[in-house]
């Protein structure tokens, strides 16, 4: 008998022992924010942005201030991005315990599994007599169709092509119209502190354009360089310390799980067209809108039709604020752009912020041709030039695009565009933006010479009202090995270049020997 009471105290005990949940204490937006967004490595300078995707990460500190009671608390975090990795959250001024990403969003599909099973109001257009009615109705599924049940039987709603809509008598309490990370703290003395939680999160991108203007002689350029940041998140950052972070970087596999992302997705998506019957069909899509009529604007006192090089040439003379340029920063062996002002970082949506200025920089306007195989290619355009501040530059260039101008008799005039990798200071430049001008290479072949051995002719000549400096790299190892004119070339890593100044309206002449590499 003893035996059996001690039992039933032990059970009796049992419930008493069970800890209530921790209160929740919910902080509705940060105080203050940093993003930093770093570049994907992955991506080359010539590789552009999908806005709606991008892909690589951005580096979230917000600051926040709460009152806490004391012992164990849930913080619900509302408004974080929502591509947030919930693993790399870590928060400064209290101690957590655990963290959840929330993922049920107030939502059109949210809405649905949550009532899944209960009554709901349908609200639609009677097809009889195009009057609106309610009547009630229970949701029986959402899976991949929504079913719900009604006086009339079983159905699949959004499918009469007439108004439909379910009304629900409230929103359940584990909804949230925002992203929401919650932490559960340790036991602390409670109070009103300021904490700062920071995270990484997915879907951001930048990348790096340089606007360069070249002087009528070919001998420097003006340089005008913009940071692209990118956002595909869905949270909007007010008045925020955005930077951007140049170099590679290595990235933990812990940190590449999107399933934030998909999270959000599958929250937001619930199919309402497929499956429907009638289909819609060509005969449904309404025609295109007319083109808008020609925008005009007036400059100057000149009212113009707004074409692209205009506004290009009417926009490198628009001046830039030097307060407003992001500055560059030692981060390790990368570099980070700060941006000096706050901004707010939208939804959705891309910014640009100028982060180089510079009028002259020094270099060389060239004419090269490379040989592939035995035979030059065709002539390019480049510009040269060396990254040291004795030039005008002495500053690392992040990888991106590069748009050249030259100006002439006739404006700034628009010449191409081309790619550049990461260039670190003291470091030799070249932007290859277009084919050569005005100036044609003729390739012919001798007879004669060894078995093997073929002798080549090139014939340079520069139609240009100026002289050209025109160069040919012959390629060290390969398939072939040539023979040059003595004291002509000069030698550069993995390559040695024949280098020549053609006078306006003049030609020059080049012959050398290439034979199999085999042969010695």
């Amino acid at each position: 008998m003893r035996g059996w009471t001690i039992a039933l105290l032990c059970v009796g005990a049992f419930p008493s022992a069970v800890q209530a949940a921790p209160p929740i204490i919910a902080s509705a937006a940060p105080d203050a924010v940093a993003v930093t967004v770093y570049r994907n490595p992955d991506r080359t300078g010539g590789d552009m942005i999908y806005p709606q995707a991008p892909q690589s990460f951005a580096l979230i500190a917000e600051t926040r201030t709460v009152t806490l009671p004391p012992g164990e608390v849930t913080v619900r975090f509302e408004g974080v991005a929502s591509g947030i990795v919930p693993q790399s959250a870590i928060l400064f001024g209290a101690d957590p315990r655990e963290r959840n990403r929330d993922a049920a969003l107030l939502s059109q599909k949210g809405l649905v599994d949550a009532f899944t099973g209960q009554n709901v109001t349908l609200r639609r257009t009677d097809p009889a007599t195009g009057v609106t009615v309610e009547e009630r109705a229970k949701i029986r599924s959402a899976a991949d169709r929504l079913v719900v049940e009604t006086s009339r039987g079983l159905e699949a709603i959004y499918c009469s092509g007439l108004n439909q809509t379910l009304l629900y008598p409230g929103a359940p309490g584990d909804l949230s119209a925002k992203p929401v990370l919650s932490m559960t703290t340790r036991d602390q003395p409670g109070g009103t502190v300021t904490i700062t939680l920071a995270y990484i999160t997915t879907g951001f991108d930048w990348d790096a354009t340089y606007v360069g203007t070249i002087v009528p002689s070919g001998r420097s350029m003006s340089v005008l360089g913009w940071l692209t940041l990118v956002s595909a998140d869905e949270t909007t950052f007010l008045d925020a310390t955005a930077s951007a972070v140049a170099g590679k970087i290595n990235r933990s596999e812990n940190t590449r799980d999107d399933s934030a992302q998909n999270a959000i997705q599958q929250a937001r998506s619930l199919d309402r067209e497929f499956g429907c019957w009638p289909a819609a069909t060509t005969s449904d899509l309404a025609p295109p809108p007319p083109a808008p009529p020609p925008m005009a604007m007036t400059i100057d006192g000149d009212t113009i039709i707004v074409t692209a090089r205009r506004v290009q040439e009417r926009l490198q003379d628009v001046p830039i604020s030097v307060s407003a340029i992001a500055r560059a920063e030692n981060l390790g062996d990368l570099k980070l752009y700060r941006i000096p002002l706050p901004v707010t970082v939208a939804a959705k949506s891309q910014k640009q912020v100028a982060f180089m200025v510079k009028d002259r920089v020094s270099g060389q306007l060239v004419y090269r041709s490379r040989i592939f195989g035995t035979e030059p290619e065709n002539p390019k355009m480049l510009f040269r030039f060396r990254n040291r501040k004795q030039d005008g530059l002495g500053e690392p260039l992040p990888a991106g695009r590069a748009i050249l101008y030259q100006e002439s008799d006739l404006g700034r005039m628009y010449v191409g565009e081309t790619t550049t990798p990461d260039k670190s200071l003291d470091e030799e430049v070249e932007l290859v933006f277009g084919d050569a001008a005005n100036v044609t290479l003729e390739s012919s072949e001798e007879p004669g010479g060894a078995s093997g051995t073929s002798r080549h002719i090139v014939t340079i000549r520069n139609a240009n009202p100026f002289a050209i400096t025109f160069e040919i790299e012959f390629p060290d190892g390969g398939d072939a090995r040539f023979s040059y004119p003595a004291g002509k070339l000069t030698r550069k890593p993995g390559k040695r270049v024949w280098t020549a100044v053609i006078r306006p309206n003049a030609a020059k002449t080049l012959k050398y020997e290439a034979s199999p590499f085999y042969q010695r």
